[in-house]
């Protein structure tokens, strides 16, 4: 046992100081580290530099300090949370907002991330969203200022609630729609409860956008945070009754919030994807023709490489990543089925890295999934060439 004054990860380092010295130990080596009087112990100095500068009123030297510390560790909570923080300060809403969902995606329910999240919003003028991040924030036992937050801005509108959701408006109040969006929520939660074996802890959160067009939102990249944050989103302008699409659109984004309740951040984006794609209905081995095709020619990119949000991906980079989720979801259906679908969203949800729960409930690493996956796609395609 090494006792330090401070500790922090660096690359592939664990650095602590003692004494005014800085040492470094190899991560692999490192079991556990933990602080003597409960605080954080793993804190990058340079995030808590971030804070002091900006609590000091130098938004500029806090963002710096910020951006080192994600240099060297470029899935920090608190070092995100730092970015935020100071890009709020800097009236950069739209930037802050990205940095606060990032954070949200990597540790789902962080009261201080909801907070920052509302505050990005209503410095971009979102005041309907900056609620909803801040009800939330009082919900993860924020502090007392959050609560004062919310209550400046006032009461939401006209809701429809039951015991699994709180159904909002982003826009005019349209209750028959919210009680056909609930019941059609209602069933998929019964259904999902069912086959998983798990459901939310808490009432999740819908937010009809009365104001917004309908689309389709499940293969959007830029629509992450509409299950990142723990809120459903969903644009219904033009809708007086919950279409075939619409109920496609909420299916996959409740599908989302079951696994983010169980998996948290533990998940990777492919299989958060593909499960929910699998989960709001049709054939889940419908993209399997195209993509044995596609290995038939060349290799596919790693399931590694899609572990990250797909935010910034190109249309075409988006599109083949969802579909290689959904289809890497259906070849774990087809070794393990259901069951073992629910071992990995447990071993997820224990902690494990992808890369270590793969083998508890599959009994394959990453490359063994990846070699198999697409061995059964170039013989499954080769099978139904001549029929074509």
């Amino acid at each position: 046992m090494i006792e330090a004054d401070e500790a922090w990860f660096e690359g592939t380092e664990l650095r602590y100081r003692r004494n005014g010295t800085v040492y470094a130990v190899p991560r692999a080596l490192v079991a556990r580290v933990g602080a003597a009087d409960g605080s954080a112990a793993l804190e990058d100095p340079d995030a808590r530099r971030s804070r002091e500068r900006l609590a000091a009123g130098d938004p500029s030297e806090a963002l710096r300090f910020a951006r080192l510390a994600l240099f060297r560790q470029p899935s920090s909570v608190p070092a995100l949370q730092a970015l935020a923080a100071a890009q709020i300060a800097l009236g950069d809403g739209s930037r802050a907002r990205d940095s606060a969902t990032l954070a949200l995606s990597l540790e789902p329910g962080n009261a201080l991330s909801l907070e920052l999240l509302g505050d990005a919003l209503m410095e971009s003028g979102d005041f309907a969203r900056a609620r909803e991040q801040y009800r939330l924030a009082v919900e993860a036992q924020g502090p007392p200022r959050v609560r004062s937050k919310l209550e400046g801005l006032g009461t939401s509108a006209a809701s429809v609630s039951s015991a699994r959701f709180w159904i909002r408006y982003d826009g005019a109040a349209d209750e028959p729609l919210g009680l056909g969006v609930l019941r059609v929520l209602d069933a998929a939660w019964e259904e999902y409860e069912r086959r998983l074996g798990f459901a939310p802890d808490l009432p999740v959160t819908v937010v009809l956008q009365t104001a917004t067009a309908f689309r389709d939102t499940t293969r959007a990249p830029d629509w992450v945070a509409a299950w990142n944050d723990g809120t459903i989103r969903v644009p219904v302008m033009g809708l007086d009754r919950p279409t075939p699409g619409l109920v496609r659109v909420l299916r996959h984004e409740l599908a989302h919030s079951f696994v983010a309740t169980r998996a948290g951040a533990q998940c990777p984006t492919w299989l958060h994807e593909g499960l929910a794609q699998w989960l709001e209905g049709g054939d889940p081995e419908r993209e399997d023709p195209a993509l044995a095709r596609r290995a038939s020619r060349s290799r596919l990119p790693r399931l590694e490489s899609l572990e990250r949000p797909f935010v910034g991906l190109s249309e075409a980079d988006a599109t083949a990543a969802y579909a290689q989720s959904l289809s890497a979801v259906a070849h774990l259906l087809r070794l393990r089925g259901e069951a073992g679908v629910r071992r990995l969203i447990d071993a997820l949800g224990e902690g494990l890295p992808a890369a270590e729960a793969l083998p508890t409930a599959f009994a394959l690493s990453y490359g063994e999934l990846q070699r198999d996956w697409e061995a059964h796609l170039i013989h499954a395609g080769g099978r139904a060439s001549p029929a074509s």
